[in-house]
């Protein structure tokens, strides 16, 4: 019996986390903290102990084959041997998990084979503020829970060293939160990757440069981060670690359009969504926004007319949803649309000259009943005040079965952005199925309406 009960039982030991937190230069006041947080989160879980440090003599061949992953929050030149440091590389490339948290980066400059274990060197911090992070890899388990973007206050790092050949981004700094024009930020760059992961031999390199604060660590939507990140490193969820090197996107021909009817235009009306298709408009993933309050970046991409960078709700490989706003003024009659990928750089730049419009009118959908008709859709042109609301400047015309359709409301829905409502009176003694037929401007659109009773 006690034979069929050992291997269960040996399964069940949680995996073992050694969390160093030696400070050789700058010393964070949240490390007690850290090292709290990542004990209680383990202890919950069940399946990870964590083991917290300052004895570097731990750092031996010996010591470590009692862990499972090494943890640093690190700082400056760490006084150990060269056969320790040989040590803690065999240690991961023999299968084992190495983490860092924030200041890892500023960690062992002399030593170049770390540099290349945890992917980049610290290259200063040009903001503490409030930022917004955009997930670059939803699939990841370290990143999933805080897709497709987060907000937080933090000290936000920028690294030099850093490539996408070798290590796989999963979260980025959206640098429209951010001053760009601040003292000391890398130049001619809006690609500031803060979370990251890579395969080292046979183990797992996780790395995040959040983490200055107290209040970081509290964070439940950090400390989940840090979790998963513990997991993924012991083994006990898997997670694509391989590198996305950034690619040259590309549009299809003719291949922008109103988001509604998705007809190719190359005209942009102020107001509206567009769409746009192509290749590698993404590192690679898939994401959708809040249609509220959507991201100036998603799934590692912005988008900009006219060098304004604008609101995307949807983002994949293939397909660009984005809105482009009231105030964006075309210069002359053309806006200039300009994609980066992910990775950004002038590989990473696709330039197409877009005619602008005032109106450049589509329809979602239509929903009815027996008595009124509203029309979803996008690019209606130019809206008004009219106390709470926005109205449209301009009215469509509508008829159902031939008669002409009071139109109650025609603006901006509530709540939404680029996304227009006209609400229409269906007049008396119209019997169903019954043509509907919408004209606004040029624009027409038809559709059947067969209300249920």
């Amino acid at each position: 019996m006690l034979g069929l009960l050992l291997p269960h039982a040996l399964a069940a030991q949680p995996k073992r986390v050694l969390y160093v937190t030696y400070s050789a230069g700058y010393r964070h006041d949240c490390l007690p903290v850290s090292a709290e947080v990542l004990q209680n989160i383990a202890a919950a879980n069940g399946q990870l102990e964590v083991v917290q440090t300052e004895d570097l003599s731990m750092l031996n061949g010996d010591t470590l084959s009692g862990f499972d992953a090494l943890l640093f929050f690190t700082s400056g030149e760490l006084p150990i041997s060269d056969s320790q440091k040989q040590d803690l590389l065999n240690f991961v490339r023999s299968g084992k998990g190495f983490g860092g948290a924030h200041s890892a980066t500023d960690t062992f400059y002399t030593w170049p084979e770390y540099g290349d274990l945890i992917g980049a060197r610290f290259n200063g911090h040009p903001w503490v503020q409030q930022v917004t992070l955009d997930v670059e890899d939803p699939a990841h388990p370290a990143v999933t829970d805080l897709a497709p973007n987060v907000s937080l206050f933090d000290e936000i790092y920028q690294f030099r060293d850093l490539s996408r050949d070798s290590v796989r981004v999963l979260m980025t700094l959206d640098a429209h939160s951010v001053d760009l024009a601040a003292a000391g930020v890398n130049p001619n760059t809006e690609d500031f990757p803060l979370t990251w992961c890579r395969r080292y031999g046979l183990g797992r390199v996780f790395y995040t440069a959040l983490g200055h604060f107290e209040s970081t660590w509290r964070d439940p939507r950090f400390s989940q981060m840090m979790l998963q990140a513990m997991l993924w490193l012991t083994g006990q969820t898997d997670g694509d670690a391989t590198p996305r090197p950034a690619k040259p996107p590309s549009f299809l021909p003719n291949a922008i359009g109103n988001s509604a009817g998705l007809e190719p235009r190359m005209t942009i009306a102020p107001g509206s969504l567009i769409t746009l298709f192509g290749s590698n408009l993404t590192a690679g993933s898939t994401l959708a926004a809040d249609p509220h309050n959507p991201p100036f970046k998603l799934a590692g991409s912005i988008l900009k007319l006219n060098d304004i960078t604008v609101p995307l709700l949807y983002a994949s490989p293939s397909q660009i949803n984005a809105y482009v706003p009231f105030d964006l003024e075309p210069q002359g009659t053309n806006f200039d649309l300009k994609l980066i990928a992910a990775g950004g750089g002038p590989s990473g730049t696709v330039t197409a000259l877009l005619m602008a419009a005032e109106a450049t009118p589509g329809v979602f959908t239509t929903t009815a009943t027996r008595d009124a008709v509203t029309l979803w859709g996008t690019g209606f042109g130019p809206v008004q005040p009219s106390g709470d609301l926005q109205t449209s400047i301009t009215k469509p015309t509508v008829t159902i079965a031939g008669q002409s359709a009071t139109v109650l409301f025609s603006g901006l829905a509530p709540g939404w952005i680029g996304l227009y409502q006209i609400n229409v009176a269906v007049p008396p003694a119209i019997s169903f199925p019954a043509l509907l037929d919408f004209q606004f401007g040029s624009y027409e659109h038809r559709v059947v309406l067969n209300p249920q009773p």
